[in-house]
């Protein structure tokens, strides 16, 4: 028996118990950081897949990225206090509500379907050569035009915020 399946159920464990903590967990430090655990989960399932090049994309955007930017951003603004705060508990049933029907709309479909057969398919040699190749080969103009419009919108934002002197 092979290991990649076991692999696989304990990587989703993760990404939907993350997920859930996110989501439930009355402070918002807590729930950033069992985001953490759930984005690093989806990056496993994206290497289990043989998906090199997304799984560090999943690492560098999302984890290196908006969860820094999230965290440094509750962390900075000093409200931290109002953000504690614990949700009602109306608004808890209503999303508890919305989740089951989405959960089960979700099996349904995928039981609906032959799409989603899983079958042993040996991992290729891996992804991030060939779009190497073609970032910085075809399309090194748009990649570069993008990386100036970032960095465009960074300085923006910057100055956006930079606060006036007194």
């Amino acid at each position: 028996m092979s290991v990649a399946p076991l692999l696989f159920w304990v990587f989703s464990a993760m990404v939907v118990v993350g997920g859930l903590m996110a989501v439930l967990l009355p402070r918002i430090v807590h729930a950033v950081f069992s985001l953490l655990l759930c984005f690093t989960g989806v990056a496993a399932v994206y290497v289990l897949a043989g998906a090199d090049f997304l799984a560090i994309t999943q690492i560098v955007v999302y984890v290196g990225g908006v969860l820094v930017l999230i965290a440094f951003g509750i962390l900075l603004t000093g409200r931290t206090s109002e953000a504690t705060a614990k949700q009602e508990a109306r608004s808890r049933k209503y999303g508890l509500a919305i989740g089951l029907v989405l959960f089960f709309g979700l099996m349904k479909a995928i039981g609906a379907t032959s799409q989603f057969r899983v079958e042993e398919n040996p991992v290729g040699d891996g992804t991030t050569e060939d779009i190497g190749k073609l970032l910085l080969g075809d399309y090194i103009i748009p990649f570069e035009f993008a990386s100036i419009l970032l960095l465009v919108a960074l300085v923006g934002s910057a100055y956006l915020v930079r606060r006036p002197k007194a």
